[in-house]
């Protein structure tokens, strides 16, 4: 047997077996019976003069052979895939696509609820996704095809398509009613006051502003070490602290606290938009981040 007596549902079944490592799984996902997904995988073998999976205790497992093959055989179902996307037109108003987007807790803050409305009036039939950003995993997921979108800052992925999104500068939040809320912000008043940093990383206690009055022989005083920028101004404002945070999410907390221009030189961040080479001409994905990249222009 060799690959003209097969088609591409049999190489799907065998992605399927390879993944899941279990017939019953791979058969729900493709919506086939079990015994269909077994005469399926007895095909498999006879064409791959190979068992595939074999049993191993109570489960099944890939041979060697099999995952040599796993890596070359997804990424060429995913480029067919993305071959008979793009001869496919794309009307937002009847699709019933998942859009998937990883991003920052500061992203889904800052975009989530008008992206939601957004799609909700164009694309009613959607449905949104808001992922967690993992970088270690970003690019596996983004060529996974698990994710359409990543909303990033400081990530490298050569591979990657990438354009800036959104350029971000941080501010000074204080409580509505703090002594110092109506008085332009010093340098002395900043270095005496005590102080709530964001740590992503969670549990750190120095970040770009320390490094930025280090170079002028300064200190601040850290008393708080939060791992979500989201977490500060209701903590800001039940306290006499201060805390940098960028300044698009200070705006959404301006019934709680107050935002002034650091007293010193903090560097910004960018937020980078990243995409799969893959789906570059996907009609339904060239909507999707021509949405997401118009709303970034408006926030």
């Amino acid at each position: 047997m060799d690959i003209k007596q097969g088609d591409i549902g049999l190489l799907m079944a065998l992605d399927a077996l390879l993944e899941h490592e279990s017939v019953s799984a791979a058969a729900a996902q493709l919506g086939i019976s079990q015994p269909a997904m077994s005469a399926q995988l007895k095909r498999l073998r006879q064409l791959f003069n190979d068992p595939l999976l074999t049993p191993s205790g109570r489960r099944l497992v890939a041979t060697s052979r099999a995952r040599r093959l796993q890596t070359d055989l997804r990424r060429n179902l995913q480029d067919l895939d993305a071959l008979v996307r793009e001869n496919n037109a794309f009307d937002p108003a009847t699709a019933r696509n998942t859009f998937r987007l990883v991003g920052t807790d500061y992203v889904h803050a800052l975009l989530g609820p008008k992206l939601e409305e957004r799609m909700r009036r164009l694309a009613p039939n959607a449905r949104l996704a808001f992922l967690a950003f993992e970088p270690k995993t970003l690019w596996m997921l983004l060529e996974n095809d698990t994710v359409d979108l990543a909303l990033a800052t400081g990530m490298s992925l050569p591979d990657a398509m990438s354009r800036t999104a959104l350029a971000e500068q941080f501010c000074v939040i204080m409580r509505r009613d703090h002594p110092l809320s109506g008085e332009e912000l010093t340098l002395e008043a900043f270095c005496a006051a005590r102080h709530v940093l964001v740590s992503p990383e969670g549990g750190g206690f120095v970040g770009a502003a320390d490094k930025a009055l280090a170079r002028h022989g300064l200190k601040r005083q850290v008393s708080v070490s939060l791992p979500s920028f989201l977490l500060a101004p209701a903590l800001v404002a039940q306290s006499d602290a201060f805390c940098l945070i960028p300044r698009r999410l200070a705006e959404r907390y301006k019934d709680i606290v107050v935002s002034h221009r650091p007293p010193l030189n903090v560097p910004g961040f960018d937020v980078t938009m990243l995409w799969h080479p893959r789906r570059q001409n996907d009609p339904a994905h060239m909507w999707f981040r021509g949405e997401v990249g118009a709303l970034t222009k408006s926030v």
